[in-house]
């Protein structure tokens, strides 16, 4: 295994250099580091970017496997720069030191004040460059996926992984949603993933024990959310399906909402311009990385079938009052494209979403999702979404609702 400059040790380095900030930065590949905790060294979190500069646009890409986020909100403020991410308010605020950058990752946002340290140098495509030695395994195939074992709060999941010489891809699936998409590699027998998007941080190692298991499993994704795992090769691993986890109450009251969109006005279900139509009501929030996919998908659900009778209700759970929570709901909707109406549901939180859902019981995930036929029947509900990181299964689930949206189309 080469060394490589420890976060700590390149932190030093580039803090006493001098620095030209009338440069541009250097176009081209770059490789992010995140030390989520600073007590913790050996979960840094790498990941990959790219930088492109012409005169029609100024980028900073994050690549995460099969995924691109294209930061353009991009402020230089003497040597100092701001980098926003896209629709979510996470933002890396930065300085030139040798032609690299060193600062404070900020994953709410720099008024929040809760932030992690960041470097990131040029040149770097490898995504764990300090793991160099041949892979002693090939962990593509389906895994079951015990987290913290042997616990109160042990949980099972299902990893999906594939490998391409040590370069691996996949995702962890887990009752109510997806962890997105992964990107690392094998190394010798450790195994490591990370990603990196706006909403989630993540970083998972493991070892490869001599019987192919992966054991002395770490995951952290915040200061508050880390776990221990292991891993078991399983091809029949599987998890619930959101529909198998949440259901209609027996005596439930016919469900209905009032709640302000955007720009303060008050929509109902029972509103005229709902009636006789298909309706889809999702529970979500713009803090979540899974509403996020189910809102790029829904967006253009919503512009195929919108003239033949579909209509689309976001409740969105956000901060405490409606004033904070309005720009994040603009920034969200703008910037995934979803034309449907966001409306201010209260806070987020477990009891804020059961009592707007009252008529349900069962797990309540965000996102949850309801399908509401022409005369008003609740013909589905299901909490959690797989986006399209999570493959065969993503597709499933559009063929799924893409027939079962169309069914309801050509009722009467």
């Amino acid at each position: 295994m080469k060394n490589f400059l420890s976060l700590s040790l390149l932190l030093a380095f580039l803090l006493t250099g001098c620095f030209d900030f009338q440069k541009n930065l250097p176009q081209g590949p770059w490789l992010g580091v995140i030390r989520i905790d600073s007590a913790v060294s050996d979960m840094d979190l790498p990941f990959n970017m790219v930088y492109e500069k012409n005169i029609e646009i100024e980028a900073m890409y994050v690549l995460n496997a099969g995924e691109t986020i294209a930061i353009t909100e991009i402020d230089r403020v003497g040597d100092s720069v701001y980098m926003k991410f896209p629709v979510f308010v996470s933002e890396i605020a930065c300085q030139f030191r040798h032609d690299s950058l060193v600062g404070r990752y900020y994953p709410k946002g720099i008024a929040a004040g809760t932030s992690y340290a960041f470097y990131a140098v040029p040149g770097v495509e490898e995504r764990f460059p300090w793991f160099d030695e041949e892979p002693m395994a090939d962990v593509t195939g389906r895994w079951q996926f015990i987290e913290n074992p042997g616990t109160p709060d042990s949980g099972m999941m299902v990893g999906e992984f594939q490998q391409e010489g040590s370069r691996v891809t996949g995702t962890i699936l887990n009752p109510t949603g997806d962890y997105r998409f992964l990107e690392g590699k094998v190394s010798g027998n450790q195994f490591m993933l990370s990603a990196i998007d706006g909403a989630h941080t993540l970083i998972l190692t493991a070892e490869i024990s001599p019987d192919g298991n992966l054991g002395q499993g770490k995951f952290m994704g915040s200061l508050g959310w880390k776990s221990k795992w292991r891993a078991i090769r399983d091809e029949e691993a599987s998890i619930p399906r959101g529909d198998q986890l949440i259901r209609l109450k027996p005596d439930a009251e016919p469900f209905n909402f009032s709640f302000p969109d955007i720009n303060g006005d008050t929509i109902s279900l029972t509103d005229a311009g709902f009636k006789n139509k298909v309706v889809i009501v999702q529970a979500v929030g713009t803090w979540c990385p899974n509403c996020l996919d189910e809102a790029v998908f829904y967006r253009d659900i919503y512009t195929e079938y919108k003239d033949q009778g579909l209509e689309i209700i976001a409740l969105s759970f956000e901060d405490k009052t409606f004033e904070a929570s309005v720009p994040k709901m603009k920034r969200f909707q703008e910037q995934t494209g979803a034309s449907y109406p966001f409306l201010y549901a209260g806070p987020r939180g477990r009891e804020s979403i059961r009592t707007v859902l009252y008529p349900f019981e069962g797990t309540m995930a965000f996102p949850t999702t309801l399908f509401i036929d022409k005369k008003g029947k609740i013909r589905k509900v299901e909490t959690g979404f797989s986006g399209p990181g999570t493959g065969e299964h993503f597709d499933r689930y559009v063929d799924e609702t893409r027939g079962l949206i169309e069914e309801m189309l050509r009722e009467e």
